[in-house]
């Protein structure tokens, strides 16, 4: 067997790295001269030009076997952007899988990561695979397919405005205050960017307030019935949005196009977002026990790793908390090291800190590192975690006020598809 050797790779492996992505993800594409040239000359555009990608590439001696491109992100965790590091593509080629290619390449990806951030964020094409390595399950994205007259009335629509593409560098301003205020949104990365430029399809409205957008839905139309033009629906792309004020005139104005779609497609990480509609029941019509009606559909996303709980803690010391004083240890599996560790953390004054590991704790929580970074990223609450069992507690009349001390008001959610 020849020797292995993961390292950054360009341009004068395109044709190896075609062969791999290709095959891989052969979804959507036809695979064709054409198609490879598209492919050739957009990959070798990326690798030039974009300073928040690296590719990089596993060789066995001489010949490309795997691939996948690592994004510096700026996430928004607790109210501060921290950088983040994303995994994207990931891909191996067909003669070479079931050889441990694929966890070779995650661990030099997490030990990049760990070099710039402390925390790694990546869309799974298995759940399953992550969650052995230490990834926990992000928040949830719903989607509501429901009639467009069922979206809220606005009689003020003064100040919405349809845009056009000399307005996206005000689109893209719009969308990263959007993510400054929200925990989990991660700023748009140049590929994206390029694509919103070159994007010809898409409808933007936006909602313009002292001279510039305080929101803006992206939105596309589709054909329901191959005979009869009139039967489409709307698929809302991004609802970007400053306040509910500005929300409900971007919905309103959407509800005004009931004339052109009979139903609409909307996706949210607000998990109440149905208390906003007058009726959210979806077109399915479905019922699920005990006579409850079907609402939306619900999607995970992103995956989270806390790389070193410690230095996430530390480097998040402006996050507020309840002025409750409490100390808590975490002991917790390392799935990737296979390593028990631990982590203490003192409540004081509303801030959270690194406490000596011989501290007297109120109570320890047994866990794997997966579930410790969903609770550290807030995708989900101790006392449910602890109620199914998910973690244990040795001192469980301690869940109720440590809930409450690790409670934020939003679990994370973005629209980065990468």
């Amino acid at each position: 067997m020849a020797e292995r050797e993961i390292r950054p790779i360009g341009p004068e492996d395109v044709e190896q790295y075609l062969e791999v992505y290709l095959n891989a993800y052969p979804a959507f594409k036809s695979l064709d001269d054409e198609c490879r040239q598209f492919y050739r000359e957009k990959t070798v555009f990326d690798m030039t030009n974009d300073k928040e990608v690296d590719f990089v590439g596993m060789f066995d001696g001489e010949k490309l076997i795997a691939t996948m491109k690592l994004v510096n992100f700026q996430m928004n965790v607790y109210g501060r952007m921290q950088p983040a590091v994303g995994l994207m593509s990931l891909a191996v080629h067909p003669l070479f899988k079931k050889q441990g290619v694929a966890l070779a390449m995650v661990r030099y990806y997490e030990a990049y990561a760990a070099e710039r951030s402390d925390i790694a964020v990546l869309l799974p094409f298995r759940m399953d695979f992550y969650r052995k390595m230490g990834y926990g399950l992000g928040g949830k994205m719903d989607e509501y397919h429901i009639p467009t007259l069922h979206l809220p009335k606005c009689k003020d629509l003064s100040k919405v405005r349809l845009l056009g593409r000399e307005d996206i560098d005000a689109v893209l301003a719009c969308h990263t205050a959007f993510a400054k205020a929200n925990h989990g949104m991660l700023i748009k990365y140049e590929e994206e960017i390029r694509d919103m430029r070159a994007d010809e399809s898409t409808i933007r409205v936006g909602y313009e307030e002292d001279g510039a957008l305080a929101g803006y839905a992206a939105y596309h139309f589709v054909q329901e019935n191959d005979v009869n033009y009139t039967m489409n629906r709307i698929v809302v792309d991004e609802l970007i949005y400053s306040s509910g004020t500005v929300l409900r005139a971007l919905l309103g104005y959407l509800r005004n196009q009931a004339d052109l779609a009979e139903t609409i497609v909307l996706r949210s990480g607000e998990e109440d977002f149905y208390h906003l509609l007058p009726d959210a029941a979806d077109v399915s019509g479905n019922y699920i026990p005990f006579g409850y009606l079907q609402t939306n559909v619900s999607a995970m996303g992103n995956m989270y790793k806390v790389m070193d709980p410690e230095k996430f803690v530390a480097h998040t010391d402006y996050r507020q908390f309840p002025a409750i004083d409490k100390t808590v240890r975490f002991r917790y599996l390392d799935e990737m090291a296979s390593e028990e560790k631990s982590l203490t953390v003192a409540f004081a004054d509303g801030r959270w800190s690194v406490a000596k590991e011989d501290a007297k704790v109120d109570a320890t929580i047994t866990c794997a590192m997966s579930d410790l970074s969903a609770l550290l990223m807030n995708c989900g609450r101790l006392a449910s975690f602890v109620r199914l069992g998910v973690m244990t507690i040795d001192n469980p009349a301690e869940t109720p006020v440590l809930d409450m001390l690790l409670y934020y008001a939003q679990k994370p959610f973005s629209n980065s598809d990468f």
